[in-house]
């Protein structure tokens, strides 16, 4: 599949601080978006790109060329591809692949919850729109380690937004918070 741009948000200054970039295959046009907070930026890269697909990427991953082909042969209309999560059983965006389409649908990136749990929300609303999720196992996927900025308030406050809007999910979402 040709029809795909790559969208990497990130608040790094130099193309050289994205480590990203050498697994994404020669040819493929790369959107970086530098806008704050990171959804607000996933936002804006989807919007920017002049293609039916668009695969999310994190600025602080890599994986090799056979996941790239498998994730491009996986993704379709109504498959959307993502790394699996820990804690939901559903999919995030440090790697995730869909149809525009389904991002207009659902409505894109919550811009409320920053830089955390926006993928939560995302992968929510794909699943009750229909989509069928297809994960990724999270060990496919090398993750620079860096330190979490994410305070217990901030993911408390996200955690009952993401129950109230989403009721259905609060369930699921309590125990993947709580353990």
């Amino acid at each position: 599949m040709g029809d795909v741009t790559v969208v990497i948000p990130t608040l790094k200054e130099s193309r050289s601080d994205i480590p990203t970039l050498e697994s994404v295959p020669d040819g493929v046009p790369v959107n970086i978006q530098r806008e704050s907070p990171i959804s607000a930026a996933r936002n804006r890269g989807v919007e920017n790109a002049d293609t039916e697909y668009v695969i999310e990427l994190d600025d602080d991953i890599s994986f090799d060329r056979d996941l790239w082909d498998e994730v491009m042969d996986t993704v379709d209309r109504e498959t959307i591809v993502g790394m699996e999560d820990w804690d939901y059983g559903l999919i995030v965006t440090r790697l995730i692949a869909f149809h525009r389409d389904a991002w207009v649908e659902v409505g894109g990136f919550d811009e409320r919850l920053g830089s955390h749990m926006e993928d939560t929300d995302f992968a929510i609303k794909l699943d009750d729109a229909g989509y069928d999720l297809r994960s990724i196992e999270q060990s496919r996927i090398e993750h620079v380690p860096h330190e979490n900025r994410i305070t217990t308030t901030d993911r408390a406050w996200r955690l009952v937004y993401l129950c109230l809007k989403h009721p259905r999910y609060a369930p699921l979402l309590i125990r993947g918070t709580l353990g």
